[in-house]
């Protein structure tokens, strides 16, 4: 058994259920398809981090639970091969995720469009599950500042203070240039 899966029988079978069967029910909220996609994008990036690969990333895979989602485990983990093929796999399903619009999403259909955006990248680019990621991380942190617009929280550097104010000077000198301003906000976080 493989770290990064959790086995069927360790979840109780009152609240397991296959993504594919979450979404047959109706289309998932944002900030819901944006934590699924991010704890399974994680465990892809640790297993393609040392060399393994999943082969068989889909939302028929993906299991739903109390504590999160995780992949199934299946005999599928193989040393071979560069993870590209589980990157487009997962833009499949990050597609499916958010072929539909939800009920309560409010303001967040761009949101929605841009992870739209960041699953055909998965299906034509050469990501990496890094970067995917990385911007799946990005865009939950857009959803939590859209979803509360009132109560924007205040960056918190975890840094100590001789290197706050270098941090501070080289965040702002980068928030006109959205990407490194993004990276900053993780590179800061310790994320």
């Amino acid at each position: 058994m493989s770290a990064y899966t959790v086995p069927i029988d360790d979840v109780t079978e009152a609240v397991q259920e296959s993504l594919a069967d979450r979404i047959a029910r109706g289309p998932l909220p944002l900030q819901v398809a944006l934590r699924c996609a991010i704890e399974i994008a994680g465990t892809l990036r640790d297993m393609h981090a040392q060399g393994l690969v999943y082969g068989a990333v889909s939302s028929h895979l993906i299991i739903l639970h109390q504590a999160g989602a995780a992949l199934r485990q299946t005999g599928g983990l193989t040393h071979l091969g560069d993870g590209h093929g589980d990157v487009t796999a997962f833009g499949a399903v990050l597609r499916e995720m958010v072929r539909r619009e939800a009920d309560g999403d409010g303001g967040l259909q761009a949101l929605r469009g841009e992870m739209r955006a960041l699953a055909v990248r998965c299906r034509e680019e050469a990501l990496d599950m890094k970067q995917v990621l990385i911007a799946l991380r990005l865009l939950a942190l857009q959803a939590r500042l859209a979803a509360a617009p009132a109560r924007r929280p205040a960056l918190v550097l975890a840094a100590p203070v001789a290197e706050k104010a270098a941090a501070v000077d080289w965040l702002r000198w980068a928030l006109p240039w959205r990407p490194l301003a993004n990276l900053a906000v993780f590179a800061l976080s310790g994320k």
